[in-house]
């Protein structure tokens, strides 16, 4: 298992290759149209595939975009952790 973190003390450079399945973790601003007042922890089964990107938002967050598996549809996690399993 190789876990990758937003954090800079613990950023690694991989390349992540497409088809690639893994799960995000991350404090969404909102969840469902609401406020995430309760910082809950959203956990979403992705995969990266070529529309997915890494980037840093104009406010230097880390920003990854991703397939949902689970909501079937593309996600923008901020300040995430990815988990890779295999």
């Amino acid at each position: 298992m190789l876990i990758l973190s937003h954090n800079k003390l613990e950023r690694k450079k991989m390349k992540i290759e497409q088809g690639t399945k893994f799960v995000v973790s991350y404090i969404p601003e909102k969840i469902n149209g609401q406020e995430n007042t309760k910082t809950e922890v959203v956990r979403r089964t992705a995969v990266f595939d070529e529309k997915s990107r890494v980037f840093t938002t104009t406010k230097g967050e880390t920003a990854l975009v991703y397939f949902d598996l689970e909501r079937n549809g593309y996600r923008t996690a901020k300040n995430f952790i990815i988990t890779l399993k295999g």
